[in-house]
């Protein structure tokens, strides 16, 4: 537990607990925790979902100089809640679900007590706290996609028409309150230059791009030697863009590959559930892994990661994490969309299944060019995606940037 009162002292809250980091959200959360520890009197205010227990003796305390949680409770009287709520006030339903009174009232509870200069909300559900922080407190908002985005592309594949009727209403709100949002506070974070874009046409006027970073001292390529037939896709099928991207790949593109290498193999590193079907003709080609601790040697005995989202923001932190363990990768653009890696220097871009079956057979037949490709990428995440080198601009954000009074509407 950190002990400085000496620096700006920040209150950052965020969805869920940012440790253990396992999926993007918290990977992104605790990278920027452990840079703003470095250089200021850091607080969290954490909401806590099913399982989520505050440690006081792990890597995460270590970085915070106080850890308080608001357990985010489940079950059917909840979700009635939270749509009454979003009836009565016209928010979008997610917004309802995760700031509760509880949330709002342990907020400003912990408002008084830390006397904090900065307020960072770390993600956009969060920005419903925006009415309780007094004038004269920087707030800064992280967005880790654009998120309504995200639900309009949602809602296009959706065909069950009460559901989508749902989605449509969420969309709408969502849009609304993001804009509002983005707005109305002082400084917002953005994980790609695209959504800076975007941010910027909300009518926010300081917005910086902060893209995924990843520990590249950690992450570092292997000397051990790869399987040039093993392809290997990392990430959780709990978030739809994955669990799509690996559909399409199996039924599309795969017996396109198998039909010319009968000794490809895909191997599916991250959390398995809820299950993604392989048709039995295919599941000698398929091996699901489910959540590893480490994926490392996963990656390190495949001969080529891929990334076939074709859905999705922000920026995707397998392919950082790619790039830093010095991996070829093929991607869709959307896939690597908003990472600075060059086609065919740094990784290969294919959208088409043809594209991405030919991109793959290539590949194969060509070690050195594997090799070279992974080297590559190994360089781009050392220059721009070490958590330290992203560290350096979360200080001039923070640190050098004067308060604001939030902007009237």
């Amino acid at each position: 537990m950190r002990q400085d009162v000496t620096q700006k002292k920040i209150l950052f809250v965020s969805a869920r607990l940012p440790f253990p980091a396992i999926e993007g959200h918290q990977i992104r959360a605790y990278g920027i925790i452990k840079q703003l520890s470095k250089i200021s009197d850091l607080h969290l205010l954490s909401v806590l979902r099913p399982a989520e227990i505050i440690n006081m003796s792990d890597e995460l305390a270590e970085q915070c100089s106080s850890i308080t949680g608001v357990r985010l409770l489940t079950g059917l009287v909840e979700k009635f809640k939270a749509g009454f709520r979003s009836i009565k006030t016209s928010l979008p339903l997610v917004v309802c679900k995760y700031v509760t009174p509880e949330l709002k009232d342990a907020f400003i509870k912990r408002l008084d007590e830390i006397k904090r200069d900065i307020v960072h909300l770390d993600l956009l559900i969060l920005a419903e706290l925006i009415h309780s922080i007094p004038k004269g407190i920087k707030v800064i908002l992280n967005e880790h996609n654009i998120e309504s985005d995200l639900i309009e592309q949602k809602k296009e594949i959706i065909n069950n028409l009460i559901e989508k009727a749902i989605y449509n209403r969420e969309y709408r709100l969502l849009k609304k309150f993001e804009e509002m949002a983005c707005y109305r506070v002082d400084t917002v974070l953005s994980c790609s230059d695209k959504d800076t874009a975007i941010i910027k046409g909300f009518g926010a006027s300081d917005v910086w791009t902060v893209p995924n970073g990843v520990n590249t001292a950690l992450f570092l390529p292997s000397d051990k030697e790869f399987n040039i037939n093993d392809l290997l896709f990392l990430g959780g099928m709990s978030w739809y863009p994955n669990r799509l991207g690996i559909e399409w790949f199996v039924n599309k593109v795969l017996p396109i590959l198998i039909s010319k290498n009968s000794k490809v193999h895909l191997h599916l590193v991250g959390n398995s559930e809820p299950w993604v079907t392989i048709p039995e003709s295919l599941s000698l080609y398929v091996t699901k892994h489910g959540f590893v601790d480490d994926f490392r040697p996963y990656v390190a005995s495949s001969g080529i990661m891929i990334v076939p989202l074709h859905m999705g923001s922000g920026t995707r932190l397998k392919v950082v994490e790619g790039a830093s363990l010095g991996k070829c990768m093929v991607s869709t653009r959307k896939g690597a969309e908003g990472i600075m890696l060059k086609n065919g220097q740094e990784i290969i871009f294919a959208d088409t299944a043809e594209e991405f079956a030919n991109a793959i057979i290539i590949l194969q037949k060509n070690r050195s060019e594997i090799i070279r490709i992974g080297k590559n990428a190994r360089s781009v995440a050392e220059r721009v995606y070490d958590w330290n080198a992203i560290g350096e601009k979360l200080e001039e954000i923070y640190m050098n940037s004067d308060n604001h009074l939030p902007k009237q509407l």
